[in-house]
């Protein structure tokens, strides 16, 4: 019981921006079918904004939030009308795109290396106080910070699913022609999508950021679990994939107690997704004979 309330406190304050990092991803994958490998560099950016904003013009963390996600949107839309649409509008073939989407990470990498440096860099904010809670110490910045998320997750999940605009975004990520013929501009929604993913990706990567460090393999650290977050909670729309996302975190803070290092405990989680996903495609396959 005392691993396990540990396991809860840490997994949900310390690993929250996955599932913000998951939902942004999770609509470009539902809209696009592109695993894009970008979106990593989307989660770095966020980092090095947020960090930028708060060490030049000296605002606190929370102020420097909203900045970052919306410069991390604006390059994720930029890529959008850069690369990806203009192949899309070529028919370029799904691998030939994830393909494209890893050599713009790699470009953006190096792109933020070459304007911050090769050092690892911290925000500027003061030592935060330390609450218990079931036992575990934790900082009052990192409480914040879940609720935070907490609240920007549940609102676009909101928005995904209750809105008119999330209704036209569902639409066109189901049949962008039937989408069309309804008379929703598809440009105008997909545009938004990209958007709205980089807003998200660029907020969990300044949270990522600021408890710990910023670095140039921030996000890239990150994607494989986004990724699977993705893969198993998507199939259960927008809500799986924020109840995987808190899962992933609450057992990957338990595995990382239980065995003492942070990378056993990500090699064991690793493994449970696979089978996981074996075990379902399999099942699929064996419904659909019958």
């Amino acid at each position: 019981m005392e691993l396990l309330g540990k396991a809860l406190v840490i997994g949900l304050t310390e690993h929250a921006p996955l599932v913000l990092a998951a939902l942004g991803f999770a609509l470009l994958y539902r809209l696009t079918g592109l695993m894009n490998v970008a979106y990593s560099e989307t989660v770095t950016l966020g980092a090095y904004f947020g960090m930028w904003v708060n060490t030049t013009f000296g605002w606190n963390f929370y102020a420097v939030l909203l900045p970052a996600g919306i410069l991390a949107g604006l390059v994720s839309v930029a890529t959008y009308f850069g690369i990806f649409r203009p192949a899309k509008r070529r028919n370029v073939g799904n691998l030939e795109l994830i393909i494209m989407s890893f050599g713009l990470s790699i470009f953006l990498r190096h792109g933020l290396q070459f304007i911050f440096g090769y050092p690892v860099r911290f925000y500027d904010v003061p030592p935060p106080d330390t609450i218990r809670i079931l036992g575990t110490g934790v900082s009052s910045f990192r409480l914040l910070g879940l609720v935070s998320l907490a609240v920007v997750a549940l609102a676009l999940y909101w928005f995904i699913q209750h809105s008119r605009l999330g209704l036209q975004i569902r639409a066109l990520a189901s049949d962008e022609n039937l989408a069309q013929a309804s008379g929703i501009r598809p440009l105008f929604v997909t545009v938004l999508i990209w958007f709205i993913a980089g807003v998200a990706g660029g907020m969990a990567g300044a949270f990522y950021g600021v408890g710990s460090a910023v670095k140039p393999l921030l996000g890239w650290q990150l994607f494989l679990f986004i990724l699977l977050v993705v893969l198993v909670g998507g199939t259960r729309g927008l809500g799986g994939v924020i109840v995987t996302g808190a899962c992933t975190g609450i057992a990957l803070a338990g595995l990382s107690l239980h065995f003492g290092q942070a990378l056993y405990a990500q090699l064991a989680l690793i493994t449970g997704f696979i089978l996981f996903l074996k075990w379902r495609s399999r099942r699929v396959a064996e419904t659909g004979k019958v």
